[in-house]
């Protein structure tokens, strides 16, 4: 992830590494943005007496530095730590600072893997796909996953299975749809795992799972009139015609046109989509 953060404190000479990331922070707010950004990774351990000195010796805020040191050094709890420092920058103001003080109350009372669900639906929300990923299979995979009611299980297969659309792996979405509805019984994850199957062409499998799994006509009437507005918008904007534009370009070896053409396309058809398979 990133974003231009303007700083207007002091450079440290030497960064500080952030434990819950790697991340090296070299000015006060960037300290403030990355805690920010894993707050949901945060606890007391994170917030150090290493950082009280950087922030003391490197930045230059030595009464917040001393402040935040005794805060340490008396078990003093996160939200007191982390607002010592946050109102140390101007980089948010005191209306940001109470909304991360409520939000990080809101994480004390989840459990570890709410928590890192949290963090992946992030991760999912601002586009990226690959680390959401990642998390979410790591939920499942560990220990901490085994606390998971069933709904939050399904939950987490859908969000898979969107992305999977989004990687245009239909099939595993397919599945992954039908083991969320199986766990969750969404109607949004029925509806989905109907399009995964429209989407991968996988006609004859789609009308018998419809006789098996819907009890009336209304929720397929629904899914047809949805895939069939999106595929008019695709075919609309020209989509089919510009594949072999695609083909050749990719063969002739012009990649910025071609990463052009593909990011066009790929805007239309998740504008297209989009309806259809976000949760």
């Amino acid at each position: 992830m990133s974003k231009v953060i303007l700083c207007a404190g002091k450079k440290a000479v030497r960064p500080y590494t952030l434990k819950t990331s790697g991340v090296n922070v070299y000015t006060i707010e960037e300290l403030c943005y990355c805690l920010r950004a894993q707050l949901d990774m945060l606890d007391e351990n994170m917030i150090d007496r290493e950082m009280a000195l950087f922030i003391r010796d490197e930045l230059g805020f030595a009464e917040r530095g001393d402040l935040l040191e005794q805060l340490v050094l008396t078990k003093a709890d996160l939200k007191s730590r982390l607002v010592v420092i946050l109102c140390t920058g101007d980089f948010y103001d005191e209306s940001e600072i109470r909304r991360i003080c409520d939000e990080l109350d809101e994480l004390a009372g989840m459990s570890a893997a709410g928590r890192r669900k949290r963090r992946a639906d992030r991760y999912m929300q601002g586009g990226y796909y690959k680390d959401a990923l990642k998390e979410y299979k790591g939920i499942i995979s560990s220990v901490e996953g085994s606390t998971l009611s069933t709904q939050e299980y399904g939950n987490i297969m859908h969000n898979i299975g969107v992305i999977n659309v989004r990687s245009a792996r239909y099939d595993v979405a397919a599945e992954m749809f039908l083991e969320a509805y199986e766990r969750n019984e969404s109607r949004e994850s029925l509806k989905c795992y109907f399009y995964a199957l429209r989407l991968g062409h996988r006609d004859n499998e789609y009308i018998k799972e419809a006789t098996r799994l819907l009890d009336n006509g209304e929720l397929l009437k629904k899914i047809e009139e949805d895939i069939e507005n999106a595929t008019a918008r695709i075919e609309n904007a020209g989509e089919f015609g510009q594949l072999d534009r695609l083909k050749v370009l990719y063969q002739q070896g012009r990649t910025s046109e071609f990463d052009r053409l593909s990011d066009e396309m790929i805007t239309v058809l998740k504008s297209g989509y989009r309806s259809a398979v976000t949760e």
